[in-house]
């Protein structure tokens, strides 16, 4: 190769890894500004929610496995699923992910969410592409999991 060439080979990827920096700065300088925005957002709907609260709590059974039916968790505002002990339910499944999905309280009611797992969730056996609609008698699965809103 010339030398000429491998001169502005050098320029370029320079120039590649300047611009890499850049967006990474920008991500995460604007990125943390809309983060607190959208709390602060998120906080006055949760004060909306909670002046709204139903009478009646919700509640996660679980159906399967056999082992685990029957196990309730109480719906207060949001339970994380996954194999992680951060999460409100730990299910030891080798299908499920570290951190698989999210129930919350929404402003149309209960909400289930796929938080980007490997096998997907399952809402009345359809897989959960976008944040979903949870009612009363719904079943949520996850891998051999599967989980009845009350």
């Amino acid at each position: 190769m010339s030398e000429a060439l491998l001169t502005v080979l050098k320029w370029c990827l320079l120039a590649l890894l300047y611009l890499f920096f850049f967006r990474v700065l920008q991500a995460t300088w604007f990125g943390s500004g809309a983060l607190a925005k959208q709390k602060v957002g998120a906080q006055g709907r949760s004060q909306a929610l909670t002046s709204r609260v139903r009478k009646t709590k919700r509640r996660l059974v679980v159906l399967e496995p056999p082992v685990l039916a029957g196990q309730s968790y109480q719906l207060n505002t949001e339970l994380t699923m996954g194999r992680a002990a951060g999460c409100q339910i730990t299910l030891d499944d080798t299908y499920i992910s570290q951190l698989h999905a999210r129930v919350r309280n929404g402003e149309t009611g209960v909400i289930v969410e796929d938080l980007g797992s490997t096998n997907g969730t399952y809402l009345n056996r359809k897989r959960v592409m976008a944040p979903s609609v949870v009612s009363p008698g719904d079943k949520i699965q996850l891998g051999s999991t599967v989980l009845e809103l009350r």
